[in-house]
């Protein structure tokens, strides 16, 4: 046999066999690779996921309680709930009794005469004795007026500038006889029936609290002085 014919005769059969160890080899390689791919899914950890915490959207809080809350006022203005200063100083209360249309409390601007304060109470009734008061006085805070009417025959006159009587006085007589509500102290008051030491204070405490008295009627606002006491005192004294 020569060496054409060895060749001749086992060429092919190396070759086929180069041809299936190929085939295998890669046969092998691609289980290699899918064996890792697996492996590789098998073994990988577990995916993590992080959990969003869901704030809800307020769009107008509201403050909690007892928290300031920004001012929206004009520059320059009062908190709500502020008196403006000044305001108590602006208006004066009085009591307007006597011979007037609408007897009552009113206020009237600071200022104010006894003139308004008898306007304010519906005007003077045809009984009503002003030239007795002084009309251009001012009025205070806190004060009655007394417009005195015709039935108050006893009542003192009018002092040339017009005023009422005074409070303070050296003497507690007056013309006639008569006791001077306005000046009389306490043993001059207890000298007039029905009057004892308690009763002729509370007529001083009246008078320093309220003003003179402009009648003699006034007396019947003092505590303890009744109709029947009243009408025993109404020829003994005057304003």
């Amino acid at each position: 046999m020569g060496r054409h014919d060895f060749f001749s005769r086992y060429a092919p059969r190396a070759s086929r066999l180069r041809f299936a160890v190929s085939r295998v080899a890669v046969l092998v390689l691609v289980l290699v690779v899918l064996a890792w791919i697996g492996l590789s899914i098998l073994l990988a950890p577990p995916p993590t996921t992080t959990q969003l915490e869901t704030v809800p959207l307020v769009s107008d809080p509201s403050p909690p309680p007892g928290a300031a809350t920004p001012s929206t006022a004009a520059p320059g203005a009062l908190p709500s709930g502020t008196a403006a200063p000044g305001n108590s100083e602006g208006a004066v209360t009085v009591h307007v009794v006597g011979a007037v249309k609408k007897p009552g409390v009113y206020t009237l601007p600071a200022g104010a005469r006894i003139v308004d304060a008898l306007e304010a109470a519906g005007g003077m009734r045809r009984t009503a004795r002003p030239e007795l008061l002084n009309l251009a006085a001012r009025l205070a805070d806190g004060q009655q007026i007394v417009l005195p009417g015709s039935a108050d025959a006893q009542a003192a006159p009018p002092s040339a500038a017009g005023s009422s009587a005074p409070v303070d006085g050296t003497d507690g007589g007056a013309a006639g006889g008569k006791i001077s509500l306005n000046s009389a102290d306490a043993q001059q008051l207890q000298e007039l029936p029905g009057i004892g030491p308690a009763l002729a204070q509370r007529i001083i405490d009246f008078r320093e609290a309220h003003g003179p008295f402009a009648s003699v009627e006034e007396l019947d606002a003092v505590s303890g002085i009744g109709p029947a006491v009243l009408g025993n005192l109404r020829e003994l004294v005057q304003p």
